[in-house]
């Protein structure tokens, strides 16, 4: 028996990384992102350097104005609870930024099938090795139907 599309997403494994959860952070639509992966029962992983990463950028002064301290909090919760923790290794990887390693080790140890991001470079470096990437906007297109 042919998958269905619903099962087909439902089957997918994403990485979102910390540019996709801050983008959504700052237009205020986080409600959106966590509804989407649920209609959708996507499986979405992070991992510690990733939760780091959005904790760190997250506490920027240029985005004071589009959250406080409990605020922070919250998203980290909400993140830790829709996502699946996975540990990673610190396995180099063949990306001009090294601090992008972690992405590619959360692929593999969690066994992805698409890593999401707004950077460009590492959407083409890592497409170019293979790994199922996606834009944004992609995402969205397929997901928010």
């Amino acid at each position: 028996m042919q998958n269905t599309e619903k099962e087909r997403m439902k089957n997918e494994v994403f990485i979102l990384d910390s540019n996709i959860w801050i983008s959504y952070v700052i237009t205020r639509k986080l409600d959106k992102l966590v509804s989407l992966i649920h209609r959708h029962q996507l499986i979405v992983l992070t991992c510690l350097p990733l939760i780091q990463e959005l904790q760190e950028v997250l506490m920027r002064p240029k985005f004071k104005k589009y959250l406080g301290k409990s605020d922070l909090r919250e998203i980290i919760a909400i993140h830790l609870k829709i996502c699946r923790i996975v540990d990673i290794d610190d396995t180099p990887m063949q990306l001009s930024d090294p601090k992008d390693y972690f992405l590619l080790n959360l692929y593999n140890k969690g066994e992805a099938s698409q890593l999401v991001s707004g950077d460009k470079e590492l959407i083409r470096e890592a497409g170019e090795l293979n790994y199922g990437t996606m834009t944004l906007r992609e995402f969205e297109l397929t997901y928010l139907v």
